[in-house]
């Protein structure tokens, strides 16, 4: 009740209001309703007041004069915690995450338990790690509690209680938790049916109504695919068959049971791989381009993954000529086979020998285990342009005039030009030694006109075609001369006086006669002072060079001049030469000097044509020597009637210059002429610039061309154990590649210049190795990809060390196994290849070799496949192979093992033949009746101190058993007691020792290196019986010992107890019986034998009759004899008196 009296005339009128939002200062009218009155006396009365009624509220009193007048009042309430609901119900599946959670409302702080059959849960209890609690806060100042149990059992369900407190009171909700325990899975999921677009699959489930399985569900999933793909089955049937799979996938397969508490756990997945198809689609992204004028390179990627229907173990690629404007194929397609090239990156293909610049079109299909699949859609590629590879045809060549030829072609044929034609080179060179006039010309026509040559002489002329790549091959030469014309003048003119009266004119041919000379015509003209008297020419032969004016008058001036003549009409005159006669005729020579060059081995004559009154003295010179006229000479001078010096079978050493002299009392005069001996070119000076895989670039020089033009030079090149091949090069050229060599190989290269004289010696070879090697070796790791039946060579990884590989051979075998697989021995070069059909978790062996053309390499890689399930082996479940019943019938293994063996056999038919020998002259007949005694003796005590011996403990009868006679040693368990005994007889049917003397015993143990210590005498009154060790038991151990060891040494020990003869002495080792050889050891307490090996040896034929005795008396005797012997001789001192010491290892006889 809240009370708001207000007084006023007149009476106020009485209004309350709330503050919105809890806050004073925005308030909302009160209007009356259910539990909210507002009274006559002003008063608001609530009823049934909960938290939403607290606040501020407004009384407000108005009498309509003046200003309204109020009063504030808060309202608390205090709240007890409540629930909205008094209980709710959880259910969750077993194993899942149960979360309760209850809201409670009140004042706070509330405080709230998790309580359980009457006692709070506690988190440190066992089961504690299970639970977690947590209290958080709500936006209507609530609390919400959460209780979180993991893993739920069928044990977790029941009552929990949410129990909220608070200082005004408390109150709790009922948490009902039910665990639901979903059907069992299914069992014994299998197939019974694999397609390759389905699966039939059978399983097992216990239930027997459908009140526990209400359905089954199937789920299946591709082994790349993330998503799972369900069937729901009624749950009657125990079978399915899933459809509208893909081929060859894997599929992982599961199979639930559902009921009406849930869903099971699934069932053991179960791996199913569908069968192959024929791939369904081409391969991808196909790129055809070219690598070179005649290959192509030809790259894709497998077809779509849900289209290739099994594993793509290699590629189909065809490729056929097409028309360059239609693209249309001109035939069939070429196909090639790439086997093993699956790749999931892709694979590439290099065509090789390819028409250059053609295009070609090129179609790939892919091939699994089934067979090939469709063909990709056609792909267009054009080789790359070249060369020509052949030169122009029908080359013409003509005169054009004196000066210039014509020349005309046609283009190489268009299968040869290689590339589009961009236009011809010509070069042409004059073959008159007098020019060294070498020139190229370019034209795109058909025609060239060569100007601007030397008249009337002859050229050489060779064509090439071009394209955008290169040059071509040069024709071969066809030569042309210009036509004649007027001769040049000639070279020189001379004119001496030869009697009062005449006069010698001599003159030299034209330098350029520019044709054939038909005549000459000499000038002569009179002079008086500047006036000319007459004018008269003489026509003479051509092969005149001299002519005499005769009849002519003294002081007077006579002026000569001459001209040549062709066909073509007459060419320029010589210099005016001017000449007087006079009554003094000094001496002249009228022949001309000058530079002379003649071929060595040849012979030159050097005119010297004199006048002069009184005739003149001649002397010939050489430099400043006299040769000739003056006393000098030589062996190849000679000087002719008309006084020409002649020299013979010229040398280079003959070049010089010769001069002639004349002279007398008038006057004198010379001439010189330098010769010049002309003789092959030196020897070049050759050099590698560079080398490549595939080329050598060589330059060179020559010193000296001989005195004659080089006309070509002469390259010989020869590789290793290859044939000689040679190239002829234009005189000009002073560089040159070889191409298209063998990579990694080594060439023998040499040089000769050739001049007319004839060919220089050759450089000295020089041997150049292009670059690259053979083949080298990839890692095992980079190299294989093993998978469970088969192993991925990625043969693009084979390091080719700069040198195309040219072919793999490729083999393998299992290990331990002796013939090899032979998969290929002429594998392409590919990206990579599988060997299929291995057996999963097995270890190989795999060899494979390259080749390239400088050699081959030998990879040897072993690997082991993977288990089914595609996961590495354990390295104890890899089958090694096995020694195979080939391995044994092979003559590798037959021939040296029966060799052995007969080996064996020999030696041992060998020491019995020498050991019965021996035995023969040793028995001594006089212990035999002391043996027979001590048999009888002793016969009862032996029996009665034998160990029955067990069927198991035999001694084997095979080849296994100790040689006759091989020595062993025993190891220390065997408790065996040295002994020594010696006696020259051999009871008829025992086994006895042969005879030794002590002296032999002691060299013997001495070079054994034992040491023996005998404190007392023996001792027959023992008491310890018990067989320590029976025959089989001590050959058993030897059998041992035999297995490991190829020389056995029967040790002897240092007794530590008692040095007497032990009663083991007398215990029986049970005879072998049959006819093989019987062995005896005597066991002692020091656990070794002590003295070299007894020899046993079994009765020959003559003393087997029917007086032997038994296998146990012998055996009874012998032990009684060892008694006696070793009495007197075991333990004897050694002498050092004795002479010699024997080996310390003794053999056993039979």
């Amino acid at each position: 009740m809240l009370n708001c009296q207000a007084e006023g005339v007149p009476e106020p009128t009485v209004v309350w209001k709330k503050a919105k939002d809890g806050k004073s200062g925005d308030y909302e009218e009160i209007i009356e309703r259910s539990y909210t009155k507002l009274l006559a006396n002003g008063s608001l009365f609530l009823q049934n007041i909960k938290e939403d009624r607290e606040g501020y509220y407004l009384c407000q009193a108005s009498n309509g004069i003046g200003n309204p007048i109020g009063k504030l009042v808060q309202v608390k309430v205090n709240s007890p915690p409540y629930f909205s609901a008094p209980s709710h119900i959880v259910t969750v599946k077993k194993g899942d995450t149960a979360k309760l959670q209850c809201t409670v409302s009140g004042d706070l702080p509330i405080q709230i338990q998790w309580i359980r059959a009457g006692a709070s849960l506690d988190l440190n209890s066992p089961n504690g790690y299970r639970l977690s609690m947590k209290q958080e806060s709500t936006s209507d100042d609530g609390v919400r509690a959460e209780l979180t149990i993991s893993g739920t059992e069928p044990g977790d369900g029941g009552a929990y209680f949410c129990q909220a407190s608070n200082m005004y009171g408390k109150d709790q909700q009922l948490v009902q938790l039910l665990v639901q325990e979903p059907p069992e899975s299914p069992s014994d999921l299998k197939t019974v049916l694999v397609t390759s677009r389905a699966i039939n699959i059978q399983w097992h489930h216990a239930s027997v109504n459908s009140a526990e399985v209400s359905h089954f569900i199937v789920q299946h999933k591709s082994g790349n695919d993330g998503s799972w793909k369900q069937v729901e089955l009624n749950g009657q049937l125990r079978g399915c068959l899933l459809e509208d799979l893909k081929p060859a996938t894997r599929y992982l397969i599961r199979v639930f049971a559902e009921g009406r508490a849930g869903r099971s756990v699934p069932s053991e997945t179960l791996v199913v791989i569908t069968e192959p198809q024929q791939p369904a689609g081409p391969p991808l992204n196909i790129v055809a381009r070219p690598a070179s004028s005649s290959q192509l390179l030809v790259t894709w990627s497998p077809p779509v993954q849900e289209l290739r229907n099994g594993d793509i173990q290699g590629y189909n690629l065809g490729f056929m000529e097409t028309s360059s404007s239609s693209g249309v194929g001109t035939g069939s397609y070429n196909m090639t086979g790439l086997v093993g090239d699956g790749a999931e990156e892709g694979a590439e293909f290099l065509l090789t020998d390819l028409a250059k610049f053609t295009r070609y079109s090129v179609v790939v299909q892919a091939v699994n285990q089934v067979g090939p699949g469709p063909m990709s859609e056609p792909v267009t590629a054009q080789t790359l342009e070249d060369v020509p590879s052949l030169p122009p045809e029908d080359i013409r060549c003509g005169a054009a005039s004196s000066h210039s030829l014509q020349v005309s072609w046609k283009p190489p044929p268009v299968s040869h030009c290689n590339g589009i034609l961009q236009g011809y080179k010509l070069q042409y060179d004059s073959q008159d030694e007098a020019f060294d006039d070498f020139e190229s010309k370019k034209t795109s026509s058909l025609t060239l006109l060569l100007p601007n040559l030397h008249k009337f002489t002859n050229y050489s002329i060779q064509v090439l075609a071009m394209t955008r790549v290169g040059e071509g091959v040069y024709s071969q030469p066809i030569y042309c001369q210009t036509s004649e014309d007027a001769p040049g003048s000639p070279e020189d003119i001379k004119v001496v006086v030869s009697s009062p009266q005449s006069l010698l004119v001599t003159w030299l041919p034209p330098k350029e006669p520019n044709g054939v000379i038909t005549k000459y015509n000499l000038y002569t003209r009179t002079m008086t002072g500047r006036e000319e008297l007459a004018h008269k020419k003489t026509s003479l032969m051509s092969q005149h060079l001299s002519h005499e004016v005769k009849n002519l008058n003294e002081h007077v001036e006579y002026q000569f001049w001459i001209t040549a003549t062709t066909r073509v009409g007459e060419g320029q005159s010589s210099k005016v030469i001017s000449q007087i006669p006079t009554s003094r005729v000094p001496a002249k020579i009228s022949s001309f000097g000058g530079l002379i060059r003649r071929p060595w081995h040849s012979s030159v004559s050097f005119p010297c044509l004199m006048v002069g009154q009184p005739p003149p003295r001649r002397t010939w010179l050489r430099g400043d020597s006299v040769v000739m006229g003056g006393g000098g000479g030589g062996r190849n001078l000679q000087m002719g009637e008309g006084g020409e010096l002649t020299i013979g079978n010229l040398q280079a050493s003959d070049s010089d210059n010769y001069t002639c002299l004349v002279e007398n009392n008038v006057g004198s005069d010379k001439i010189t002429y330098m010769l010049l001996v002309q003789v092959v070119p030196s020897t070049p000076v050759l050099y590698v610039a560079s080398a490549t895989s595939s080329s050598i670039l060589l330059h060179w020089r020559v010193n000296d061309n001989g005195g004659s033009p080089i006309i070509s030079y002469l390259l010989t090149y020869k590789k290793s154990n290859g044939d000689l091949q040679k190239d002829v090069l234009h005189r000009k050229t002073v560089n040159y590649e070889l191409k298209g060599l063998m990579c990694g190989s080594t060439y023998h290269i040499s040089l000769l210049a050739r001049n007319k004289l004839g060919n220089s010696y050759p450089s000295s070879p020089i041997a150049v190795r292009t670059q690259g090697q053979f083949p080298g070796t990839p890692s095992r790791e980079a190299f294989l990809t093993p998978n469970s039946t088969s192993v991925g060579l990625k043969l693009h990884v084979w390091p080719d060390n700069g040198c195309k590989l040219l072919y793999f051979a490729v083999k393998y075998r299992p290990v331990n196994d002796i013939d090899w697989i032979v998969v290929s021995n002429s594998l392409k070069p590919q990206r990579r290849f599988t060997i299929s059909n291995l057996v999963p978790s097995n270890e190989y062996q795999l060899q494979v070799e390259a080749f390239n053309v400088a050699g081959s390499s030998t990879g040897d890689f072993q690997f082991s496949t993977l288990t089914k399930d595609g996961d590495l082996p354990p390295p104890d479940s890899i089958m090694r192979g096995r020694i195979s019943t080939a391995m044994l019938l092979d003559l590798r293994f037959l021939l040296p093992a029966a060799g052995v063996f007969l080996l064996l056999l020999s030696v041992i038919v060998a020491l019995c033949a020498i050991c019965r020998r021996l035995r023969s002259g040793r028995r001594r007949p006089k212990e035999d009746a002391q043996n027979e005694q001590n048999l009888e003796a002793q016969r009862d005590r032996y029996y009665a101190t034998m160990q029955k011996v067990s069927l198991h403990d035999k001694i084997p009868e095979t080849s296994e058993e100790i040689s006759p006679y091989a020595t062993f040693q025993l190891e220390p368990p065997a408790l065996l007691h040295s002994f020594r005994y010696q006696d020259d007889s051999i009871i008829p049917g025992c086994a006895s020792t042969p005879p030794m003397s002590i002296s032999k015993m002691r060299r013997r143990r001495r070079s054994s290196g034992r040491k023996t210590d005998v404190d007392s005498e023996d001792s027959e009154e023992s008491d310890h019986d018990p067989l320590t060790s029976s025959r089989t038991e001590s050959s058993n151990h030897l059998d041992k010992k035999h297995q490991h060891d190829t020389r056995y040494i029967y040790h002897g020990a240092q007794s530590s107890t008692s040095s007497d003869i032990s009663p083991m002495a007398e215990q029986k080792s049970l005879p072998r019986r049959g006819p093989k050889s019987r062995w005896l050891a005597t066991p002692s307490r020091s656990g070794n034998l002590r003295a070299p090996h007894m020899a046993l040896t079994e009765t020959p034929g003559p003393f087997r009759n029917g007086s032997e005795l038994s296998e146990a008396e012998c055996d009874i005797d012998t032990l009684k004899k060892l008694k006696l012997g070793l009495r007197s001789s075991l333990w004897s001192k050694p002498s050092g008196s004795q002479g010699g010491g024997g080996q310390g290892d003794y053999s056993i006889a039979v």
